[in-house]
């Protein structure tokens, strides 16, 4: 592993997590409304009892941003113990030191406390090895830290888009990683040789860097990348693991694009939203300077920096910091 790079899975009977939650359940505890002004001696505190489930994975330098792979586990899953794999990217303070980190949590076991439940009098028994949660963690140094990152399925193997601070965008192959993290003698290797593999594409047309980035869910490896310079690139996947990129953006916002969502059932429509508090619906069959086709000036007061599309309406969700 690189410098600053230690992780570790923490579970929920860890002794300092229950002595620091204890403690500020010391005074009367109150539901948080939002808009709601907290008084100076209040602070916001995760009620775990909420959870069904509820782990923690701490990392040595800070994660903007992430994603849950697609696996092939088995949709809606209800049984426990659980496994998932996660792919999230660092911003370290020394730019160096950077890297996209992939993650196998497993034996993740149901944390809530059913009253007179055998299952839980089962899985009391924190003392054993059996009971904890696993992780296991292959990382891939990255140039710079890591803005946004977003992962897809093409064809059979798993990818991973990352936005960099120092301008470009990356296109990750995670085949190695993920046999490192699900077959020790595998990680023992990767490990022992300090394995990093390189980033199978990467494009620095966009010159600024950038945070917008989205996977198409209907077309397999097509992609678009929006920038803090107001512009949105269109990829398309090509024979040999390459990507045509369209050197003329989408215009139309007049700052900062901060997110992009494509349309999860219209294969050529996609939802930005900007620091130029608006909103907009394109379509990639027009050209790139009249592709907009819908536009709500001022969705916010504020910033717009988050939006999400409705995968069974047609209907999305913004927000803002």
């Amino acid at each position: 592993m690189a410098d600053e790079q230690c992780l570790e899975l923490v579970g929920e009977d860890s002794d300092d997590n229950c002595d620091q939650t204890e403690g500020r359940r010391t005074s009367e505890s109150n539901v948080y409304l939002p808009g709601r002004q907290l008084d100076e001696n209040e602070e916001l505190v995760c009620d775990e009892s909420a959870y069904i489930m509820y782990h923690q994975a701490q990392t040595g330098a800070p994660c903007l941003s992430f994603d849950v792979l697609q696996d092939e586990l088995g949709e809606s899953r209800q049984d426990f113990p659980m496994t998932c794999y996660i792919v999230c990217g660092t911003q370290a303070e020394r730019t160096h030191v950077n890297n996209v980190i992939v993650m196998k949590m497993s034996n993740l076991k149901k944390t809530s406390k059913d009253s007179g439940s055998e299952d839980d009098d089962d899985e009391s028994d924190d003392g054993t090895e059996d009971n904890k949660p696993d992780l296991e963690v292959a990382m891939m140094k990255h140039m710079g830290g890591v803005n946004r990152i977003r992962t897809a399925t093409y064809g059979n193997k798993y990818l991973a888009a990352s936005w960099s601070e120092r301008g470009k965008v990356f296109i990750w192959d995670l085949t190695r990683p993920l046999h490192a993290v699900n077959d020790p003698s595998v990680m023992s290797t990767y490990t022992r040789k300090q394995e990093s593999p390189a980033p199978v594409f990467s494009f620095k047309g966009h010159q600024v860097e950038g945070f917008a980035l989205d996977w198409s869910p209907t077309v397999p490896g097509q992609l678009l990348t929006g920038d803090c310079n107001k512009n949105i690139h269109l990829w398309r996947p090509e024979e040999g693991g390459s990507w045509q990129i369209d050197q003329r953006p989408f215009s139309g916002h007049s700052a900062s694009v901060e997110d992009i969502q494509w349309s999860p059932n219209e294969k050529t429509v996609f939802a930005s939203c900007s620091v130029d508090k608006s909103i907009r619906i394109w379509d990639i069959r027009a050209s790139p300077s009249k592709a907009c086709m819908l536009t709500t000036q001022e969705a916010h007061t504020r910033d717009v920096n988050v939006i999400s599309w409705n995968k069974k309406r047609t209907i999305y969700c913004v927000g803002r910091r």
